[in-house]
C-alpha cells in the first residue's frame, strides 16, 4: 500500500472509531405499526374492511409417508382458520373468496394451481390475500425449502415439493393486492427426511421477500408443538391465530378491528407462554415490511359494543381524600397520584358508572372503596387506612441481619448467600414484607441471578405499589437487562411516585440515554440538578447526555463537577445498588460479557471522548490515560486513545503516533478479542504494521 492511499483509508478508519463513548444497544423499529382507531368519534365511523382472498392448506396424513411422519391436528387447524376467516366476526372474508386445500385435496398439483392461478387472478389491488399452510417442511440436500403437499415423495423432493422460494416469489410478483400475508406452521417433529431441520426451515422462510407479512410459527431450530388437550387437540400455533383473529387480540386500541401489529404481538406471547409453562420452547417470528394499515379481521358487533359503552360527554367526577399523607390513589387499578388530609385529589373526566377505588400506603394494609359516579356530578370519597402492618420480632430480626450483611460494601459471595438466607426467613415469617423483598433482589442482582431479582422488586412492588425504592431498583435492572424501555417505563413511573426525589430523576436521566434519547436524558438530569445541586450522579450523567449531542464544552463542565464530589465513586451508592453505571452491572457486547467501568473511570472517558470531539487529542490522551489508572483493562478507552493517536498522525506524520495507534489497538484486541467490528479492527492493524515499513 503506499502511503497517500493509506492516509484516504486511515481518515476513514477514524471517523468508524468511537468518539462518542460506549455503543450502546439501539432500539430497533418495527415493520408493524399499530392502527389507532380508539378515540369516540373514530369508533362511530364505519369501517372500510378491504375485500380478502384467501388460500388454506392442511395435511395432516401423506399419501406416501409411513405412520409416525404423520400428524394430528393440521387438518383441524386448518378448518379452524377457514372458519375464522370467513366468520363476519373475525376475518370478514366472503366464503367463496377462500380456496380450503384439506388432506388429500392439498396436493401439488392443486397447491400450484390455488396459488399461482387462482390467487393471482381474483385479488386484485385494493384486496387482502391471505396464505395459510400448516403440515411438514422439508429442505433438500442441498437446502432448498419446501412445503410438503399431500403427495409428495421424500425420494422426490425438488420434483414432488412445493418450493418455498417459489412461493415467496408469486406473492411478491404474482399477487397483485396491497395487503399479503403469509402464515406458516411447517416445524412439526417427526421429519420427512434426514436432511430436513427445523433450523434450515425456518432458515428458508426467512429468505423470502420482504414485501409482505410473514409470520412463522417458531424461530430458530425450535419446533411447532401440538397439544391434545388444548381445547380437544390443536396446534398451539394455530388456536393461538384463532382466538386472537375473533378478537382476542383487539387491545390496542379495542375497536373492533383486528391489526397485524395486534395479532402479532398476541399470538407471540401466547404461544411462547403456553410452551414455556409446558417446558417446551416456541416462539413465533415475524419479519417483512408491508402497510402500515394492514387489517386482518373485523367484528361489527364488538365494535358495536365498544360504541355502546363509550363514556357520554357529561362525565364525573371524584374528590378523594384520604386520613394520611401520601397515600397512593389507584382508580381501576390506574394510577392517579397521591391524596391527604390537606391535599384531596380532583379527578374529573371519569365515565359514570362504578369505579374500584383504591388507597396504598407503604406499611398499612389497603381500602377499596366502590364508587358509583354519576354524570355531571363531583362525589367525595374518603379513603381511611386504619390497619398498620405489623412486623413479627422473628421476621424483623431477620431482615436487620440481612440488611447489615448487604451493607457492607465488601460483601463476599458468602455474605451474599447468608444475606440472602436471611431476607428469604423473614418473608416466610411475612409475606407482605416488602423491604425484604427488595432486600432479596438487592441481592440477588448482586449474585448476577437477574430473573430471580427482578421477580423479587416484583413481589416488593406487588405488596407496596407505592415503594419507590422497589420501582427503581427493578428499572436499574431492566437497564443491566438492556431492556431500556422498560427500564425508562418504570423509573418514570417512580419519578411521577416521588416528584422531589433527585436520585430518581437521575436514575431516569441514565435510561433515557441509554434508551439513545439524550435529549430527555439531559431533561431529567437537569431536574435532578435543580432538587439537588451536588447530585454528582446527575451531572455525571447531563455531561453524557450533551457529549452525545456534540455540546462538548458544556459536556466537560459537567464531567469535571462530577468528579469533584467526594461522593462520585464512592462506596455509598453500592448499598442502595440503583447506579448502573460502576456498580458492576453486566453489560453484553459482541457476546462478551465484562464489568462496567467504575463511575471516576466512565467520567473521565467521557472527558477524553469530548476533547477528541473538540479534536483537542493532546487533553483526550490524559483523560483516557486517567480513565485507564481507575479500569486499566477498559478495551474502549483503548480505542479512543488508537484513534487520538491515528488522528495525531493524520495531521504529523510521526512514526510515534502511528506507534501509539498500533499499541492502543492491539491492547483494544488483547483485552475483548470480540468487540464489535474485531476483523475491521484486525485489518486496519495489519495496514497500521503495513505503513510503519514505509514511515520513518
Amino acid at each position: 500500500m503506499n502511503r497517500s492511499s493509506w492516509f484516504t483509508t486511515f481518515a476513514a478508519w477514524s471517523g468508524f472509531l468511537l468518539t462518542a463513548g460506549p455503543a450502546f444497544a439501539q432500539p430497533q423499529s418495527r415493520d408493524i405499526t399499530p392502527v389507532r382507531l380508539g378515540t369516540p368519534d373514530q369508533l362511530k365511523m364505519p369501517v372500510q374492511v378491504p375485500r380478502g382472498y384467501a388460500v388454506i392448506i392442511g395435511i395432516s396424513n401423506y399419501k406416501n409417508l409411513p405412520p409416525q411422519g404423520n400428524l394430528a391436528y393440521p387438518e383441524k387447524d386448518a378448518e379452524n382458520i377457514y372458519s375464522t376467516l370467513i366468520s363476519k366476526e373475525g376475518g370478514n372474508i366472503e366464503f367463496e373468496n377462500v380456496k380450503k386445500l384439506v388432506g388429500p385435496q392439498a396436493t401439488l398439483a392443486n397447491i400450484k394451481d390455488a396459488l399461482e392461478v387462482w390467487l393471482p387472478s381474483h385479488a386484485q389491488e385494493q384486496d387482502r390475500a391471505i396464505v395459510f399452510f400448516v403440515g411438514h417442511g422439508v429442505t433438500d440436500k442441498g437446502g432448498r425449502g419446501y412445503l410438503a403437499p399431500y403427495d409428495i415423495d421424500p425420494k422426490r423432493i425438488a420434483e414432488t415439493g412445493y418450493p418455498m422460494d417459489q412461493l415467496g416469489e408469486v406473492l411478491s410478483k404474482k399477487v397483485k393486492a396491497r395487503w399479503k400475508m403469509l402464515l406458516t406452521d411447517a416445524c412439526h417433529s417427526g421429519k420427512i427426511t434426514v436432511d430436513t431441520s427445523s433450523a434450515q426451515i425456518n432458515e428458508s422462510l426467512r429468505g423470502l421477500p420482504q414485501g409482505f407479512l410473514t409470520l412463522t410459527s417458531s424461530r430458530a431450530s425450535e419446533q411447532s408443538f401440538e397439544d391434545a388437550q388444548l381445547a380437544g387437540g390443536n396446534g398451539v400455533f394455530s388456536y393461538f391465530l384463532v382466538r386472537g383473529w375473533k378478537g382476542e387480540a383487539d387491545v390496542d386500541p379495542s375497536d373492533g378491528v383486528v391489526t397485524a401489529d395486534e395479532l402479532v404481538t398476541y399470538v407471540k406471547r401466547e404461544v411462547r407462554a403456553y410452551a414455556k409453562a409446558r417446558g417446551a420452547q416456541q416462539t413465533p417470528l415475524e419479519f417483512g415490511d408491508f402497510p402500515d394499515d394492514l387489517i386482518l379481521g373485523y367484528s361489527p358487533g364488538r365494535r358495536q359494543q365498544i360504541v355502546a359503552t363509550l363514556p357520554q360527554l357529561n362525565n364525573g367526577s371524584l374528590v378523594v381524600e384520604a386520613n394520611l399523607d401520601s397515600v397512593q390513589v389507584f382508580i381501576d387499578d390506574q394510577d392517579y397520584g397521591t391524596a391527604g388530609p390537606e391535599h384531596a385529589l380532583r379527578i374529573p373526566g371519569l365515565a359514570s358508572g362504578v369505579h374500584h377505588v383504591r388507597g396504598v400506603r407503604m406499611g398499612y394494609e389497603p381500602v377499596t372503596v366502590d364508587v358509583n359516579v354519576l354524570p355531571g356530578g363531583a362525589q367525595t370519597v374518603s379513603l381511611r387506612l386504619l390497619r398498620q402492618r405489623t412486623l413479627k420480632p422473628a421476621a424483623k430480626a431477620n431482615f436487620e441481619s440481612g440488611d447489615t450483611l448487604w451493607r457492607r460494601s465488601s460483601s463476599s459471595p458468602a455474605d451474599l448467600a447468608k444475606a440472602a438466607d436471611f431476607f428469604s426467613k423473614a418473608l416466610k415469617d411475612e409475606p407482605s414484607y416488602s423491604q425484604a423483598a427488595l432486600g432479596s433482589c438487592r441481592v440477588q442482582q448482586a449474585q448476577g441471578k437477574a430473573a430471580e431479582a427482578l421477580k423479587s422488586c416484583q413481589r416488593a412492588i406487588e405488596i407496596d405499589p407505592d415503594y419507590v425504592e422497589a420501582r427503581t431498583m427493578m428499572g436499574a435492572l431492566f437497564m443491566e437487562n438492556g431492556d431500556y424501555a422498560e427500564a425508562v417505563r418504570q423509573v418514570q413511573r417512580a419519578a411521577l411516585q416521588d416528584a422531589r426525589n433527585s436520585f430518581v430523576q437521575s436514575l431516569l436521566a441514565e435510561a433515557l440515554f441509554l434508551a439513545d434519547r439524550p435529549a430527555e436524558s439531559e431533561e431529567a438530569a437537569n431536574k435532578a440538578i435543580d432538587l439537588d445541586a451536588s447530585s454528582a450522579q446527575a451531572f455525571f450523567l447531563r455531561g453524557e447526555a450533551r457529549r452525545a449531542q456534540k455540546r462538548f464544552d458544556e459536556a466537560i463542565v459537567d464531567y469535571n463537577r462530577a468528579l469533584q464530589s467526594q461522593e462520585f465513586g464512592s462506596s455509598a451508592l453500592r448499598v442502595t445498588a440503583y447506579w448502573a453505571v460502576g456498580m458492576g452491572m453486566k453489560k453484553h457486547r459482541s457476546g462478551y460479557q465484562f464489568l462496567y467501568r467504575s463511575q471516576k473511570a466512565s467520567a473521565y472517558y467521557g472527558l477524553c471522548a469530548a476533547e477528541i470531539g473538540r479534536e483537542n487529542y493532546l487533553h483526550a490522551i490524559k483523560f483516557c490515560n486517567q480513565s485507564l489508572s481507575v479500569e486499566k483493562d477498559d478495551p474502549d478507552s483503548f480505542l479512543l486513545l488508537s484513534e487520538c493517536y491515528a488522528q495525531m498522525f493524520t495531521r504529523d506524520n510521526r512514526r510515534d503516533y502511528l506507534l501509539g495507534a498500533k499499541d492502543n489497538l492491539e491492547a483494544v484486541l488483547r483485552v475483548n478479542p470480540n468487540i464489535d467490528k474485531a476483523p475491521q479492527l484486525r485489518g486496519k492493524l495489519k495496514e497500521i504494521t503495513e505503513l510503519l515499513g514505509v514511515v520513518r
